[in-house]
């Protein structure tokens, strides 16, 4: 994992080991991480409470949102809604896509994702215009991927999924 100026990461070693250590780490710089885990946890035991979390942006993505877009963003959100989205379509059986199942431990990523990214791009529009966008970072061994789609003035996560890094990649 890189580290830059603007939101220190530790270096994989030390933080990114154990994805189920995320929610208790004091190393971790997100502090949106641990309430995205428990909100996460919340959704698996089905529980239907209306949560929303919004994050704070580095500069690098504020940069990158605004050149995909061509409008500045100062926040993107989830809400219990896609974190249930993301469980129903990514928490099980994802092997049948060559993808790994998503667990609550997962959430703790998104902000390392978006925030540290890899690669960013617009991968299309929804039926009403809005832009699609895909974040991926690779963390132990795995590569992970955030779409979020902007509409009415809005930036929100739309679904979170992760493969397995191949060799040389």
């Amino acid at each position: 994992m890189k580290t830059n100026n603007e939101n220190p990461v530790q270096n994989e070693q030390d933080t990114f080991n154990k994805p189920d250590d995320l929610r208790t780490n004091p190393l971790l710089p997100y502090p949106e991480s641990s309430l995205l885990v428990a909100m996460a946890e919340t959704a698996w035991a089905g529980n239907l409470k209306s949560v929303k979390i919004e994050f704070s942006l580095s500069d690098r993505l504020k940069a990158k949102l605004t050149e995909l877009l061509g409008k500045e963003i100062h926040k993107i959100f989830i809400t219990d809604s896609d974190v249930r989205h993301i469980k129903r379509r990514h928490g099980q059986n994802e092997e049948r896509r060559g993808q790994i199942d998503i667990t609550p431990a997962d959430f703790a990523f998104i902000p390392v994702i978006l925030n540290e990214y890899d690669t960013a791009r617009q991968i299309g529009e929804d039926k009403r215009g809005n832009k699609k966008l895909e974040f991926t970072k690779k963390i132990e061994g795995k590569f992970y991927l955030v779409s979020i789609e902007k509409g009415n003035n809005q930036i929100g996560i739309i679904t979170l999924w992760k493969i397995k890094a191949r060799l040389g990649v």
